[in-house]
């Protein structure tokens, strides 16, 4: 078993010339390196030159990570949503073990008592086992999705000929998604996933604090749960665009200031973040974020019910292994906590709580007014069709 880690840093050192190009590719547009860079990380390297280029990523990489935590946290505020429909819906990227089953739940019902179409994994015959949507239409999708299901969309983009434009529902789409605690989401990650669902009963491995260290990574960067995922980096996972196991292990195999593609990740996800409505499971004043953003959903979160699942258990963390543990999800800390002052900086943007209120009442109002308009336009049109041409 000791001979596991060994095997998953070989596996990273041979990605290492792979995901180069990326990394410089991100520290570029962040300031933090030059274009002669970025132009000699695309020549064949030397050893000489893959040294020098891995001392330029470990003493650039920290100013370059918290520029892309303050990119996220100064970045334009999403747009808001106000009257969710099949050409601008709602994308709820469920992050594993973060409670987000009980807020899939609350969007189920939600969108079932505003007749809303919705496409939800576990729900209304749609398998638990569902990690795209393929053609199906709705006005809100929530499930464990990966960043990228948007492009889904575009299947209905249309030609507009007054103005000549594309129309794509795809950029009308709004982005929600949902953080933990990174080591609290592990533990209950493992048990749950791990222990419960995998059926482990070994005593030893029934409490995750008598793991001996190399055991502890062994189980995070080589197990996998039944439908064949880890538990590391689920961030990076739901919202980076890697999807490949092994390069989400790999962001936690080396370390962090010398993991060209956990900075490459943390560029992409911390980017992609920018269009999401973030709420933390630590922060309940965050749902106040999701009212807001999408006020038709706002009866159904005046709070949040996070319903443990886990039946298995568990006996209580030392500090030993809280340390391990952060040491492999170093990645997902980084993502949390520009996720949380993101979310602080989205609450401060929100109205006072009164303006707050009023606009939550009159979300249901509009979104009928703005129903019954469209039914109005398509009666005018089937008529203009029905009515003769004039034959003059």
């Amino acid at each position: 078993m000791g001979a596991a880690p060994g095997m998953a840093a070989e596996r990273v050192r041979t990605r290492w010339l792979r995901v180069l190009g990326m990394l410089l590719v991100v520290l570029a547009a962040f300031g933090t390196l030059s274009w002669q860079a970025l132009a000699l990380s695309q020549q064949h390297a030397t050893a000489e030159q893959q040294e020098q280029q891995r001392s330029a990523t470990r003493r650039a990489a920290p100013a370059s990570v918290a520029a892309m935590m303050e990119a996220l946290v100064e970045a334009p505020l999403p747009r808001r949503n106000a009257n969710l429909s099949v050409d601008a819906p709602l994308f709820f990227f469920h992050q594993r073990k973060t409670g987000g089953s009980s807020m899939r739940a609350a969007i189920v019902d939600a969108a079932d008592a505003l007749e809303l179409p919705s496409f939800v994994p576990c729900f209304h015959g749609v398998p638990c086992d569902t990690y795209h949507i393929g053609n199906k239409t709705a006005a809100i999708y929530a499930g464990h999705f990966y960043w990228g299901e948007q492009r889904e969309l575009a299947r209905r983009a249309k030609f507009q000929s007054a103005g000549a434009h594309w129309r794509n529902p795809q950029f009308n789409a709004s982005c929600l998604t949902m953080f933990r605690d990174p080591i609290s989401r592990l533990e209950s990650c493992y048990y749950f996933r791990f222990i419960q669902e995998r059926y482990i009963r070994h005593k030893h491995y029934t409490c995750l604090d008598k793991l001996k260290p190399a055991e502890i990574n062994h189980m995070f960067t080589e197990g996998r749960t039944l439908y064949g995922r880890s538990c590391l980096n689920e961030p990076f996972r739901i919202l980076s665009g890697l999807v490949d196991e092994l390069d989400l292990a790999a962001l936690s195999a080396a370390p962090a200031s010398d993991n060209a593609l956990l900075t490459a990740a943390l560029g992409l996800t911390l980017d992609h973040l920018k269009k999401c409505v973030p709420v933390v499971l630590e922060r309940p004043e965050s749902l106040r974020l999701v009212r807001h953003w999408f006020p038709q959903l706002a009866p159904a979160f005046e709070e949040l019910r996070h319903e443990r699942k886990g039946r298995m258990p568990r006996c209580p963390l030392s500090d030993r292994t809280k340390s391990l543990l952060a040491d492999l999800a170093v990645g997902e800390r980084v993502v949390y906590d520009a996720a949380v002052r993101r979310m602080e900086a989205l609450l401060a943007a929100l109205p006072p709580a009164e303006e707050e209120e009023e606009e939550e009442e009159g979300a249901p109002r509009a979104a009928a007014a703005a129903a019954a308009g469209e039914e109005e336009g398509e009666a005018a049109a089937a008529a203009a069709q029905r009515k003769p041409h004039d034959k003059g």
